[in-house]
């Protein structure tokens, strides 16, 4: 069993990822002004989400027949 990844889920993940974590240290309030708090973690969530997704879709396991 050989595991494989997918590098343009891979690279979307890493770019979710980072956003997401911008979200949290604050740097995505200078250039999104969000309506409220329940806002920005909906954001936050959806963003997790997303980088959950492409994690799964990332990585895919290959089999090689003798």
């Amino acid at each position: 069993m050989k595991v494989t990844v997918d590098l343009k889920y891979f690279l979307m993940m890493m770019v979710s990822l980072l956003i997401t974590i911008g979200t949290v240290n604050g740097f995505v309030q200078k250039y999104i002004k969000f309506a409220g708090t329940a806002n920005e973690m909906g954001f936050f969530f959806m963003g997790l989400m997303a980088t959950a997704v492409l994690a799964m879709c990332s990585f895919e396991k290959t089999n090689k027949d003798k």
